[in-house]
């Protein structure tokens, strides 16, 4: 069934909005959308959804526009998670990357970016800065906040890397707190960024790359910092290589201990319940494109 993504730069929040919406191109963004499509393999591009449609109640968004929340899901389809997770839920379009935000962990559930080797060459002439800001988006109640993460031992971690962002719009959206996670330092600074170097040395040897990224809360206890916002257990970065019709998962645990699984779609949905590319067939949802994490 279709559905619409909901902009809540546009809308405001109201409620709870639950998952189980598909994301899907209109207006000018049908063309864009259509040329990605056409890079895809046949058993997944014919699974985009016939009718295109998206409803926006306002075309004047402060935010990020139509087109650009379109491109950044696999055949415009939203990951699905189970019932628990999409509880208090809030799906938020950015620059540059799309968000499904938990109201209980305070964190994204995942983020999905579509990432290209032209912008990534774009990102690389940006300087790297930026501020950290409460998402004034999301409730009052269901925010992280700044001082959540002072003096808490934990970095405030992306979840779409600053380094992926192409323009000064982009790289303003990626420092919400809506995009952080709290992350072990040793995690953040040495293990997880060989992850992301090699998904954009991916990116640049593929050319296009979709990527979602998530957090998730396996321990039997769960730490919290400030104000009840969950610390994951665990973080992942699924990558799926059109070119190639293969996909890889890198699941780490949020610990020093520079440990780095490479697991399949399948085995990621098993440990976490989330489905990253629900459109993708079993036979790539069953296989793991092996890659060298070394430098």
């Amino acid at each position: 069934m279709l559905g619409s993504w909901l902009n809540t730069k546009t809308m405001g929040l109201g409620g709870v909005l639950s998952l189980g919406l598909l994301l899907t191109a209109c207006g000018s963004g049908l063309n864009k959308a259509t040329s990605t499509a056409s890079t895809l393999p046949s058993d997944v591009k014919a699974k985009i959804p016939a009718d295109l449609s998206v409803v926006f109640p306002n075309s004047k968004q402060a935010g990020a526009n139509t087109n650009d929340c379109n491109m950044q899901l696999l055949n415009k389809t939203v990951p699905t998670v189970p019932a628990k997770l999409a509880k208090n839920s809030y799906p938020l379009c950015f620059n540059g990357f799309n968000v499904l935000y938990s109201g209980i962990s305070k964190t994204p559930i995942w983020v999905a970016e579509y990432l290209t080797k032209q912008r990534l060459t774009d990102a690389k002439l940006m300087p790297r800065e930026g501020s950290f800001y409460e998402e004034t988006q999301l409730p009052k109640a269901v925010r992280s906040r700044l001082a959540d993460y002072t003096n808490s031992g934990y970095d405030r971690g992306h979840l779409a890397p600053n380094a992926d962002m192409q323009n000064a719009l982009q790289q303003k959206d990626s420092f919400t707190l809506a995009n952080i996670a709290p992350q072990v330092p040793d995690h953040n600074r040495k293990t997880w960024v060989k992850v992301e170097n090699k998904t954009r040395d991916l990116t640049n040897q593929y050319g296009v790359a979709y990527v979602v990224t998530g957090t998730a809360f396996l321990s039997s206890t769960v730490k919290t910092i400030g104000n009840n916002v969950l610390v994951p257990s665990h973080f992942y970065k699924a990558v799926y290589i059109p070119s190639k019709n293969k996909a890889v998962v890198f699941y780490s645990p949020n610990n020093k201990t520079g440990q780095i699984q490479q697991i399949s779609l399948n085995e990621l949905k098993s440990l976490t319940g989330v489905e990253v590319f629900p459109a993708l067939p079993q036979t790539v949802k069953n296989t793991v494109m092996t890659v060298s994490l070394l430098p």
